[in-house]
């Protein structure tokens, strides 16, 4: 099949994300010490927040301090476990909201401040949103976007942790496959982008600068122009995806975002309908990218098309492999074996086609 579209992830897909992973880290640190206790945050429990979903470290911070002030110690089984009897297609800060509201409750605790931390995660002013964005921006950077004083004298974590998974060669032969004018590729992601540098950050890093992105940044903007929040346009929405899938025709983004919310509505665009007949790949570290193409795929198909979704899950976890594996992807360990599997069985399938010898 020649008309494709990929669709890349950030963290843990194109990027080592040790910046966002140690500054959730030293986060919970330093919010655990101002209530009295000494807090590890270790890698398995990031795995676990990535893989039931919640991977906003912002969402995760408020969460792991919500748990220290309903139990009075850090121990997150009791979150998780709530956290999974709700869906994974709900917006993770209200899945969140609506754990620890129900977890204070069967403790006999209050449960307004604990809620309280995970509905203003996302507000500048609040903990743990300051603290991490200073470690995430770099102290100047911090001041310089969000004009308030800084308060821990840091380098930007990402600047100074982050690592590139997506090899020279890899992006070559990406590059190379996009010649083909029915191929497209699109960044899809939760980091920060349009009024914050993250996204940028991630694709200076891996030499993606033209690969379109849609960020959080542009989910923010349909939460300002329809209302509602961010989270319910971010995946696993399928509008998430389906503005990542029009970008990648190169189209302009606020076109693109307008175009994917209304045909959630059923109304579909010229350009929406001419994704009929596509093929797309998704490379995800966590489930609700998955998720979301998935659920394009259903609202294109349940419109008459005929596309195709395949996943791909980018982890060296066997804990998130397996929530990746539940969401029916296929699980690599990283990202070029995946990318290079999935180019070359392309060329082989054109070849072979090519090859067929005509009926008689």
């Amino acid at each position: 099949m020649s008309k494709e579209i990929i669709i890349f992830d950030v963290d843990g897909v194109l990027i080592e994300s040790h910046g966002y992973h140690k500054a959730f880290k030293d986060t919970v640190r330093i919010g655990a010490k101002e209530l009295g206790f000494d807090v590890n945050l270790s890698d398995d429990d990031i795995a676990r927040f990535e893989g039931m979903g919640i991977s906003s470290e912002w969402h995760s911070s408020a969460a792991c301090m919500a748990v220290l002030l309903i139990n009075g110690k850090f121990d997150l089984g009791p979150l998780f476990a709530y956290i999974a009897n709700e869906q994974a297609q709900i917006p993770v800060r209200i899945r969140l909201e609506r754990a620890v509201h129900q977890m204070a409750i069967d403790a006999g605790v209050d449960p307004a401040h604990p809620v309280s931390l995970i509905r203003n995660s996302e507000t500048i002013n609040s903990f743990p949103f300051d603290i991490f964005q200073e470690m995430i921006l770099g102290s100047a950077g911090f001041e310089e976007i969000y004009g308030i004083k800084s308060s821990l004298d840091v380098e930007s974590y990402l600047s100074k942790f982050d690592h590139p998974q997506l090899g020279t060669a890899s992006r070559n032969r990406l590059f190379s496959w996009l010649q083909h004018p029915e191929r497209g590729c699109a960044i899809m992601t939760n980091r920060p982008s349009r009024k914050m540098p993250d996204a940028k950050y991630a694709q200076k890093l891996v030499a993606l600068e033209n690969i379109p992105v849609a960020g959080y940044g542009e989910m923010e903007w349909l939460a300002e122009r329809f209302g509602g929040e961010a989270a319910e346009y971010s995946k696993p929405s399928p509008i998430h995806a389906l503005s990542a899938a029009l970008a990648s025709f190169g189209k302009d983004s606020d076109a693109c975002l307008l175009e994917a919310r209304a045909a959630t509505k059923g109304e579909i665009s010229e350009d929406i309908a001419l994704l009929d007949g596509y093929e797309f790949t998704v490379f995800e570290d966590t489930p609700a990218g998955v998720i979301s193409v998935g659920a394009m795929g259903d609202l294109l198909r349940a419109q008459g098309m005929d596309v195709k979704v395949n996943k791909v899950g980018i982890t060296s976890s066997a804990v998130k492999g397996a929530y990746l594996e539940a969401q029916g992807a296929r699980v690599f360990t990283d990202v070029n074996a995946a990318l290079e599997g999935v180019l070359k069985f392309r060329v082989e399938l054109s070849l072979g086609r090519m090859c067929v010898a005509p009926k008689r």
